[in-house]
């Protein structure tokens, strides 16, 4: 995606929420990225640039740059789920060809569905702006994938008013919202 592609998806998903308030992060992406040992794609960042995190029709996505509380909120969650995924005894990965974060291609978590799902990036290029998206559904104990990027995925799921998303959800009569983690 080039970055007007990028822009573009962001503002129409801030159309489709109405928001129009300024934001400023207060970490710097580079110091986030180095602290990871990772590069981030850049439509994630340009969203988290825009909206401090929150929750987007349901699915809750944390900036790791809104401010230094969001910061440790960030990597305490990271850290939590990848133990949690991790966990031999809970079989998250068994019967898949995925593996976790810090390993090439492995899955690096960041969001959830509420309800027990989570969203990450398989991380099986050197280009981040080319990870596709992997979901784990806790009710139905199953994995999907999405093509990617996050702005796509998010921008699907606003505009979704059935079950035809990664999710299987009936978006029919959830309202298209976005609340600010700071407002909950």
């Amino acid at each position: 995606m080039s970055h007007s592609e990028i822009s573009s998806r962001v503002d129409e998903i801030a159309v489709l929420l109405g928001w129009q308030r300024q934001f400023t992060v207060e970490k710097s992406w580079e110091i986030v990225e180095q602290n990871l040992g990772i590069a981030l794609p850049a439509d994630y960042k340009e969203l988290l640039a825009r909206f401090p995190g929150g929750v987007f029709r349901r699915i809750e996505i944390d900036s790791p740059v809104a401010n230094e509380k969001a910061w440790t909120k960030y990597k305490r969650a990271l850290e939590e789920i990848l133990q949690i995924l991790g966990d031999e005894d809970l079989e998250y990965l068994d019967q898949v060809d995925y593996t976790l974060y810090p390993e090439f291609g492995g899955l690096l978590p960041w969001g959830s569905d509420g309800q027990g799902g989570t969203f990450c990036w398989i991380t099986d290029s050197s280009d981040p702006d080319l990870w596709r998206i992997a979901y784990h559904d806790q009710g139905a104990d199953q994995w999907r994938e999405h093509a990617g990027p996050i702005t796509q995925l998010l921008y699907e799921i606003l505009t979704n008013t059935g079950q035809d998303n990664l999710l299987r959800w009936d978006f029919t009569d959830l309202p298209v919202e976005y609340i600010p983690f700071s407002n909950r």
